[in-house]
């Protein structure tokens, strides 16, 4: 039987007003003019329970939250959810009765975290599963979600007269017919699960052979030598590399021997550098000693100049007596002059012994004994200062012999081996860069094995799940009988609404959508938009009453239908055939009353007045959002045009 779904009330809650509405009945009808929130009561329906849903400005300006209490499986649920961006992941499960916060679930997935849309599920029995998809171009997964399979509950006024389950989403097709499978018994999780192996599998196949295909190339282009050429060049390099290192290391033991016999020569020069260095040291003192000397023998010199000198002015000027400056000439007679001072400086005399001549004979005396010793001492440090050159001479000398010694010996012994060393250093160098570069593209032949390996592993392992799918495939093939039954409860359905032209009306057994006289749902269109919505109703119908009828079909036993008289005309027969809809919703509600639930909204009341349908009446004057009055039927905004939540 179907799963039983049931919406019991929906509560609206803005700043100042509060408003539930009810869904008593097994059919509900909303009436109202265009605008007064018909379709924005389905929609916050859908709001409530984790839909993307379109909201008009009405609703996002002035509604808060929305709460609706419903019947899932087994459980009784109050699901509250607010609106706008507070709202946008997350639904509140509430006590139906005290309204105390159960928990608050997410809409969209998070890893490790349980969703309302696994609530739901488990409560409806409904199996939690993912199918195979394709993400840019490579395998994935998508989970199936409450949020939809409750497209194939909702009828929305956008899609009712151009798409069945929104078939012509590309992104959602590939889920629509996934639920329809998984409805009616014609796959399962195990199924679900081999085909999204399969489809994984084959994609990492693509993914492997592309990559093994773009080694070879590499290879192609790169070299052109096979990997078998490759092994043989290798073995040869390293041969080769092996007496190159060979013939290196004899070259450094040469230049180590010849290393040791320098290694006297080197000796003896740095004893000699030693030597220079200390003899030029020598030297410098030697001439700043004699500088020295030299000095003091000038200095001896010029005091015994000064005597001379001074000894010679007292003998030839002390008889004279000066009556005229001998240096200005002015007279000096008529000068005061202190006794015993000089008439021309006006010093003291000198005492009697500074003019003495004994005295300064001693003196002089005195002064050439000192010029002797010190040019004595004189000639004795020139005599040292040309030792010490001549020595400092003798140790440059020394270097400069044992530095040629050493030259020869490097260019003619230890150069030509460093020019060996360095030439075969470099031999070793590029073999060890063509060794690699061998093995580098050796790697590659290796990947390239290694990979088609892999894709041939991958084909085994796929060609088993395969298998596999189709085992099971097969085991589930003598469901496909229950879409032959269903097309025809669905040609019979329509076959009620008389709609012309109509001759035959099957469910395609692999897309699952209604063909028409040999032509799909979307060849329909070209004839006219009531005769899509009546298929489009009918196809629901058929669903819906094929899931009350069998009980191995998973069908939800709700079924809400936004506009079903939507482009069906004004002439007799258009409104002949709306009325047959409205009997079909009212048989569907006679035979099954609680078991069923149907939620219409209409611009008018049901044509067929019966106690099966409640209604909930809408107007300018009473518009669906508490407390917020309508602006008029000049400024209606439509859910269906466009307005996200």
């Amino acid at each position: 039987m179907a799963v039983h779904l049931k919406f019991l009330a929906l509560t609206l809650t803005t700043a100042d007003a509060e408003k539930t509405y009810r869904f008593d009945q097994p059919a509900t009808v909303i009436s109202g003019p265009s605008g007064s929130g018909k379709s924005s009561l389905l929609m916050l329906l859908k709001h409530a329970v984790g839909g993307d849903a379109i909201l008009t400005p009405a609703v996002r300006d002035h509604v808060h939250s929305v709460c609706a209490e419903v019947l899932v499986g087994d459980e009784h649920l109050a699901l509250r959810r607010e609106i706008g961006e507070a709202g946008s992941n997350r639904v509140d499960v509430l006590d139906p009765v005290t309204l105390e916060l159960r928990e608050s679930l997410i809409i969209r997935a998070e890893a490790g975290q349980t969703t309302l849309s696994d609530r739901l599920l488990g409560a409806l029995g409904f199996p939690r599963t993912s199918i195979p998809v394709r993400r840019e171009g490579k395998a994935a997964k998508a989970n199936v979600t409450f949020q939809a399979l409750f497209a194939y509950v909702y009828l929305e006024a956008i899609y009712i007269d151009t798409q069945i389950v929104r078939h012509q989403q590309t992104y959602f097709d590939g889920m629509r017919r996934a639920l329809f499978e998984i409805i009616f018994g014609l796959t399962d999780s195990v199924l679900l699960d081999l085909k999204q192996r399969s489809a994984q599998l084959l994609t990492d196949m693509k993914t492997k052979t592309a990559e093994h295909d773009n080694v070879s190339n590499f290879l192609r282009v790169s070299d052109s030598r096979s990997d078998d050429a490759l092994r043989a060049e290798l073995v040869q390099l390293r041969e080769m590399l092996t007496l190159a290192e060979r013939a290196l290391g004899e070259l450094r033991s040469e230049l180590e021997e010849s290393s040791a016999a320098d290694a006297v020569l080197r000796q003896d020069l740095r004893r000699a550098v030693a030597a220079a260095r200390d003899a030029g040291q020598e030297v410098e003192a030697a001439r700043e000693l004699l500088e020295a000397r030299e000095a003091v023998v000038a200095q001896v010199e010029l005091d015994l100049l000064r005597l001379e000198r001074s000894a010679s002015a007292i003998e030839k000027l002390s008889p004279f007596d000066f009556i005229v400056c001998p240096r200005c000439m002015q007279r000096l007679d008529g000068r005061p002059v202190q006794e015993d001072h000089c008439v021309v400086c006006l010093q003291h005399d000198p005492p009697d012994e500074s003019v003495d001549p004994a005295a300064v004979q001693q003196t002089r005396e005195a002064l050439e004994r000192q010029l002797l010793d010190a040019q004595t001492v004189l000639e004795a440090d020139a005599q040292i200062l040309a030792a010490a050159h001549d020595r400092s001479q003798q140790a440059e000398f020394l270097t400069i012999t044992l530095r040629r010694e050493l030259d020869v010996q490097t260019r003619d012994v230890v150069a030509p081996r460093f020019d060996a060393i360095a030439g075969s250093s470099a031999r070793v160098a590029s073999l060890g860069a063509s060794i690699d570069a061998v093995t580098q593209l050796r790697d590659a032949w290796a990947r390239a094995r290694s990979i088609n390996q892999e894709v041939k592993d991958l084909k085994a392992t796929r060609a088993l799940v395969q298998a596999d799918v189709k085992s099971h495939t097969l085991a589930l093939a003598a469901r496909g009988q229950l879409v032959d039954d269903l097309s025809r409860e669905f040609f019979a359905l329509l076959a009620e609404l008389h709609l012309p032209w109509v001759r035959t009306a099957v469910i395609d057994p692999k897309t699952y959508l209604p063909v028409i006289d040999g032509g799909s749902f979307d060849s329909l269109q070209a004839s006219g938009g009531g005769i899509t919505t009546c298929v489009s109703i009918a196809y629901s119908l058929a669903l819906l009453e094929f899931g009350l009828t069998h009980p191995d079909v998973l069908v939800p036993s709700l079924l809400i239908i936004d506009s079903p008289r939507k482009a069906l005309g004004n002439n007799p027969n258009d409104q002949e055939r709306g009325n047959r809809i409205y009997d079909r919703f009212k048989a569907l509600a006679d035979a099954y009353g609680d078991r069923v639930q149907l939620i219409i909204a209409d611009n008018d009341t049901a044509p067929i007045p019966s106690d099966t349908f409640s209604t909930i009446p809408l107007d300018y004057n009473r518009p669906m959002v508490p407390g917020v009055a309508h602006p008029g039927p000049e400024h209606v905004h439509r859910a269906e045009h466009g307005y996200e939540a």
